[in-house]
């Protein structure tokens, strides 16, 4: 195609024009909202990654005591007091989960206020994830984690089942 020719496709393509409203704040307020902005975001990457870590050495201390019995050949009063300490184990790590998950709300919120003070621009960005669909993600994954976590239960008391009868 010749330089400088714009087809109807090329015309197609290009967006209407957006008037942008700038920040409603002052340069040193904006400043301290971006700084604020900026340590909630890192919070919420901070505990997210903390929930994962949590199932994770989760399960690896479910594995342990397996292992544990398996080695020790655990009879019924060892393998029910390790079941016992899985289940309470269990219980405080769903319970820590439902922290996290109420601390990232908590986040978001801030974020959400903050948001209003910032341009348009921002704010239209922002609405590109909606918060239902947020909501959505974030509740399906914790609920996922907690099943994650009463499966490796599940599965800790069927081995100390099977090593009770080794």
């Amino acid at each position: 195609m010749a330089k400088g020719k714009e087809t109807k496709d090329d015309q197609d393509d290009v967006a209407e024009e957006i008037t942008v409203t700038p920040p409603i704040v002052d340069g040193d307020t904006h400043a301290e909202l971006r700084m604020l902005y900026v340590e909630s975001t890192d919070t919420l990457r901070f505990v997210k990654s903390h929930q994962w870590k949590t199932v994770g050495a989760t399960l690896i201390t479910f594995l342990g005591l397996v292992i544990i019995a398996a080695i020790t050949k655990a009879g019924p009063d060892l393998t029910n007091k390790l079941m016992a300490l899985t289940i309470l184990m269990s219980c405080a790590v769903v319970f820590t989960l439902i922290i996290y998950q109420l601390w990232m709300y908590n986040e978001l919120a801030k974020l959400d206020h903050m948001q209003r003070y910032f341009s348009s621009a921002f704010k239209d960005v922002r609405a590109i994830k909606s918060r239902r669909e947020g909501n959505i993600h974030r509740y399906t994954l914790l609920i996922f984690m907690t099943i994650l976590i009463a499966l490796g239960a599940t599965v800790v008391h069927l081995a100390f089942q099977r090593i009770i009868l080794l």
